[in-house]
């Protein structure tokens, strides 16, 4: 048994002499007899994503459209440039439009401010810009419209409508802007009707400059066809004692 052990140990030293030789090393190859290590079980290793679906997103709320009258909306809105287009476009229905206007102008959250912001400084145009087939003819038109129909607004019997004090200072100022100009144009008692009748309806609205004297409401009265107004100015706080 010896005999034979000392041969197999003579036979495995011949066998790692050999390997040597050829620059293989014996630890690594003894790792290949290893027995594979069995696959990993992929399926174990695999992460469940669970993708949650959001929830219903509630329908799109369409906002609710208003059966307001286009007038009463864009008073309510206050917005000046909608309203003098509404009102420009519709201007040969004039009737109509005084009906609707004066009721739409209580929708304003501030009435005299807003007529005031309507109105712009179309007065500061001399004559000459009212030219035959002008745009600025139209536009006159819906500002004087404008006022009017804010003197015919408040109810009867319910007072005086209150106005803020910087905007009755805005107001005269304008006024007496306008009687500067028609001055330089030959006064007063020459203005052209339309003219005469936009400042007057204007300190109808807002009261009397202390620049605007007696003689001139008398030329304003005169020469801006008021009896076409007279309804109006008869709801002024400011010029119903001469009017009467």
């Amino acid at each position: 048994f010896d005999d034979l052990r000392k041969h197999i140990e003579s036979i495995e030293n011949a066998i790692d002499s050999e390997l040597k030789s050829n620059g293989v090393d014996i630890a690594a190859s003894s790792n290949l007899h290893q027995p594979l290590s069995p696959p990993r079980n992929n399926a174990s290793a695999e992460t469940t994503v669970t993708v949650s679906q959001s929830p219903q997103e509630p329908a799109e709320t369409v906002p609710e459209t208003s059966n307001k009258p286009e007038g009463e909306r864009l008073c309510e809105l206050m917005c000046s440039k909608g309203l003098r287009r509404y009102i420009c476009g519709n201007i040969s229905h004039r009737a109509k439009l005084m009906e609707e206007i004066p009721a739409a102008l209580k929708l304003a959250k501030e009435p005299a401010k807003f007529v005031l912001e309507c109105i712009g400084k179309f007065y500061l145009q001399g004559r000459k810009a009212y030219s035959k087939d002008s745009p600025m003819i139209s536009a006159r038109q819906v500002s004087l419209l404008i006022l009017e129909s804010f003197l015919l607004m408040p109810d009867p019997g319910k007072g005086k409508l209150k106005i803020e004090s910087s905007v009755k200072d805005e107001a005269e100022m304008a006024a007496v802007a306008w009687k500067k100009r028609l001055m330089g144009e030959g006064g007063l008692a020459a203005a052209e009707q339309i003219d005469a009748r936009g400042l007057l309806l204007l300190i109808a609205c807002y009261g009397v400059p202390s620049d605007i004297r007696s003689m001139d409401l008398l030329d304003l009265i005169r020469t801006s066809g008021s009896n076409e107004i007279v309804g109006a100015l008869r709801r002024s706080p400011f010029l119903a004692p001469m009017i009467s």
